[in-house]
């Protein structure tokens, strides 16, 4: 159902961004600094099903003073590392006429900076922090749609769903489990990490990846049928 025949025609592209187009998970880096203890805590426990990912990332930056969130902002822009290959991938995609979307569970004020290269070529949906009280505040962009169980905070699924245009395809690329749930229903999924594990769990068929070469050299150099993981 998600092998593709030829890799030419209309492809709509979705990708994760904390350790997908960045080396590594941001999100976890700022809570590694700023709140470690209990906030690794709770990544654990999102990584494991015991809490949904809205409820656990609202936890996490619930716990870290508004007072710090220039000191937040500044740790993650200076640290934001992109993965190999991602400009030749969106050359790719532009060379192509696909579209690009990075569909991020992070946050604008580290993931827009990484990505103003790009800004014409792609487009971005994240979410915003509001340091107005106490501690910060998860604001997400997309809530779940009734299609979706719930807890996702940004739903990925919903991304899709509205974003869907007659003829073009759906190709999923992700590292984690906040892109399980869009895997579910893109046409072809790109995966690395804890992805891959939930796509096995899952039963999606799904091709590994390290780097963005892998998938430039997989779209370039197959135009036949993939090899898909199972």
């Amino acid at each position: 159902m998600r092998r593709p025949d030829v890799w030419d025609g209309a492809w709509d592209v979705f990708c994760d961004f904390d350790g997908t187009i960045s080396e590594k998970d941001m999100i976890g880096q700022i809570v590694k600094r700023f709140v470690p203890e209990e906030g690794l805590v709770l990544v654990d426990r999102v990584n494991r099903h015991e809490l949904t990912v809205q409820e656990g990332v609202e936890r996490m930056f619930g716990l870290i003073p508004s007072a710090r969130f220039d000191e937040v902002k500044s740790f993650a822009i200076s640290h934001v590392r992109l993965r190999q290959g991602f400009p030749a991938f969106v050359r790719l995609c532009r060379r192509r006429d696909w579209r690009l979307t990075v569909v991020s569970g992070g946050f604008d004020f580290f993931v827009e900076p990484a990505l103003a290269p790009f800004r014409d070529e792609i487009d971005i949906v994240c979410n915003h922090i509001d340091d107005r009280g106490p501690t910060l505040k998860v604001v997400w962009s997309t809530p779940c749609d009734a299609a979706c169980e719930g807890g996702c905070g940004l739903c990925k699924p919903a991304v899709l769903r509205q974003r869907r245009r007659p003829g073009a395809r759906q190709m999923l690329i992700g590292d984690g489990v906040t892109d399980a749930k869009a895997a579910r229903i893109a046409d072809f999924v790109f995966a690395r990490d804890r992805l891959r594990g939930e796509c096995d769990r899952m039963g999606i068929p799904y091709e590994a990846f390290e780097t963005f070469d892998d998938i430039v050299a997989r779209l370039e150099g197959a135009p036949g049928e993939p090899e898909v993981a199972r």
